[in-house]
C-alpha cells in the first residue's frame, strides 16, 4: 500500500552515501525558499488566502482536521477519526506558503503546528496536540454512544491506555522526528546526534517489543493449554504455537488507541535505518495487523 504519508516523505534520501548531497540540496532549497518568501506572503494576501476563505464558511457539522502530507501525527488523528466513523475533512496545510502561521489557524492552535482539529458539532471547539485530540475523540464516542471499541469504559484500562498514548507522544514520536531531522535536514552533519537519537529510538522499540512479547507469551499459555507444559519447560519453543502470529495488543484483548497511536511513525521508521521485521519481530507483526485495518488504510491514503 502506498500511503499519502509515504508519498509525502518520498523525497527523503534513504541512501546514506548520498546524505551529504541531500544536505547540500536542502541548503540550496532554503535559499530558494527565502527568496520566494516575499512573493509567497503577497500571494497569501491577495483576496485572502485559502485558510481565511475556509474559516469564513466553516462546515456546520463533522470535523476539520488540519494536517500536512508528511506529518505522522496528523495521520494518527485521521486513523482514530476513521476508526470511530466520524465524518471529517482534512485540510493539508502548505508550509511553504506559511499557512500554519495564518491568524485563523493560530487561533485554533497557538503553537502553529499540526495536527489541529475543529469539532463543528460542539460550537467549533478547537483542539490541538495529537494525544489530547485522540483521547477527546474516544471520550466523545464513549459519552455519545456508551461504547468506544478503541478505548474502554473501565477506569483502570483507561489509565493503561493513556499511559501508552503519553509514552508515544512524548518518548516515541519526538525522538523519531529528531532522528529524521539530524539525518536528512540539519544544515550541519552531526553524526553523534544521528547516533544518539537512533539509539534512543531503538531503546523505545525495545520497550514495545518486550511488552508485546510478554502479551504473546501470556496469550499462548492461555489458549494453547495442551502444549503449555512444553512451553514452560522449554522443550517446545513458543514460535511453534499456532497462536504465534495471533494479534496481541498493549492493553487488554482488543486493539485500542494505545496501539493505533504508533502506526504512522512505525510506517516511516525505516527511513532512519531501523528494520522492524528483523530487529523487533513482535512490533512488526503488531504493526502489520494494524496496517491491514480498513480504517487505517483509508486514513493513510488521505481518504475522508
Amino acid at each position: 500500500m502506498i500511503s499519502n504519508l509515504s508519498a509525502g516523505l518520498r523525497t527523503i534520501n534513504l541512501n546514506d552515501e548520498k546524505a551529504e548531497d541531500s544536505r547540500s540540496q536542502h541548503q540550496q532549497q532554503t535559499v530558494i525558499d527565502q527568496s520566494r518568501a516575499e512573493s509567497m506572503n503577497s500571494k497569501s494576501q491577495d483576496s485572502g488566502n485559502r485558510i481565511t476563505q475556509y474559516f469564513t464558511n466553516l462546515p456546520k457539522e463533522g470535523f476539520t482536521l488540519f494536517s500536512h502530507s508528511s506529518a505522522p501525527n496528523g495521520f494518527k488523528v485521521a486513523i482514530v477519526l476513521s476508526e470511530l466513523g466520524y465524518p471529517y475533512k482534512t485540510l493539508f496545510l502548505d508550509f511553504n506558503k506559511g499557512e500554519q502561521r495564518a491568524p485563523e489557524f493560530v487561533s485554533v492552535n497557538p503553537n502553529a503546528r499540526v495536527p489541529a482539529l475543529i469539532d463543528h458539532n460542539c460550537d467549533n471547539l478547537a483542539l490541538w496536540e495529537s494525544g489530547a485530540i485522540i483521547l477527546y475523540l474516544c471520550q466523545k464516542s464513549l459519552r455519545e454512544t456508551g461504547v468506544c471499541d478503541i478505548y474502554s469504559d473501565n477506569p483502570q484500562d483507561q489509565a493503561q491506555i493513556n499511559s501508552w498514548v503519553f509514552f508515544q507522544t512524548s518518548g516515541h514520536a519526538p525522538i523519531i522526528g529528531q532522528a529524521l531531522h539530524f539525518r536528512y535536514f540539519h544544515d550541519v552533519n552531526v553524526p553523534s546526534a544521528v547516533e544518539r537519537y537512533t539509539d534512543e529510538v531503538r531503546r523505545v522499540y525495545g520497550v514495545l517489543e518486550m511488552a508485546l512479547a510478554e502479551r504473546r507469551e501470556a496469550l499462548i499459555m492461555e489458549l494453547d493449554i495442551q502444549n503449555s507444559a512444553n512451553y514452560s519447560n522449554g522443550t517446545t519453543p513458543l514460535s511453534q504455537s499456532k497462536y504465534f502470529d495471533h494479534p496481541v495488543w498493549l492493553v487488554g484483548d482488543s486493539i485500542s488507541v494505545a496501539d493505533l497511536s504508533f502506526v504512522p511513525w512505525n510506517n516511516v521508521v525505516d527511513r532512519i535505518g531501523i528494520n522492524l521485521k528483523s530487529e523487533y519481530p513482535e512490533v512488526y507483526k503488531w504493526t502489520k495487523h494494524m496496517m491491514r485495518r480498513p480504517a487505517v488504510v483509508r486514513a493513510l491514503r488521505g481518504d475522508t
